[in-house]
């Protein structure tokens, strides 16, 4: 928001998703005392990092003590991960999503082949991930610690002043930072906004989240590199 600001914008902020963490569960437990056996720990984002942080202290494990490799997605998931010890060994070159982390060496089947891996994420994210990496020969592990929801409470304005009044606001882009967020809004807005809303044009950060709009009937939208804030910018910049 602060960026859109400084080049003159008006921004909206409306959360589409609620993180919440999860509990300690026995399953979730015997997954994290077990950390070190895996060669490998890839974390989804900094939300996984924070969270997980959080179980494995209630655990008595200090991230410094862990001596798996660690692999990150995007620069707030390293930063987060930094910040909490962890010695960030891999990250996407290039991009800052699945397929980034994929085409690095160090997660080719000659380097993965018959290694356990544990992705540390929240409920329900993509099986790419998972799939490919079993694919080319590794044991995969999930490790969930928080889950996604839709909000319960509006913020700074309200799904029914959006559902209402979309037309009145004037809005002239949308941005969205993950498939989940953008679903989430179709699914909060009601007619006539959400009729007027897909005739927004539309930011998106990755060819995935693309093909949910074009299916949910967005009539206008452009790819940006990433959904980080400099990425999402550009693609603004550009409109």
């Amino acid at each position: 928001m602060q960026q859109i600001e400084l080049y003159d914008g008006k921004a909206i902020s409306f959360p589409s998703i609620e993180i919440r963490p999860l509990e300690l569960s026995d399953e979730l437990a015997n997954l994290l005392t077990r950390i070190n056996q895996y060669e490998m720990l890839i974390f989804i984002s900094a939300n996984a990092v924070n969270y997980c942080v959080t179980l494995l202290q209630a655990l008595k494990i200090e991230p410094q003590d862990i001596k798996s490799k660690i692999a990150v997605i995007g620069k707030a998931t390293n930063a987060a991960a930094t910040a909490a010890g962890f010695h960030v060994a891999i990250q996407p070159a290039n991009g800052f999503n699945s397929d980034a982390l994929l085409k690095r060496a160090e997660l080719q089947a000659k380097h993965i082949q018959s290694k356990d891996i544990l992705i540390v994420r929240g409920c329900g994210g993509l099986e790419q991930l998972p799939k490919v990496l079993t694919q080319r020969g590794a044991t995969v592990a999930l490790a969930e610690v928080y889950k996604r929801s839709i909000p319960q409470h509006d913020i700074q304005i309200k799904r029914q002043q959006l559902s209402q009044s979309w037309a009145e606001l004037a809005i002239s882009d949308i941005t969205v930072t993950s498939n989940e967020s953008l679903q989430n809004l179709y699914d909060m807005l009601e007619a006539p906004g959400r009729d007027e809303m897909l005739s927004t044009h539309l930011i998106v950060p990755s060819q995935r989240c693309a093909q949910l709009a074009k299916q949910l009937g967005f009539k206008s939208f452009k790819v940006a590199q990433s959904a980080g804030d400099q990425h999402m910018m550009e693609a603004l910049a550009t409109v």
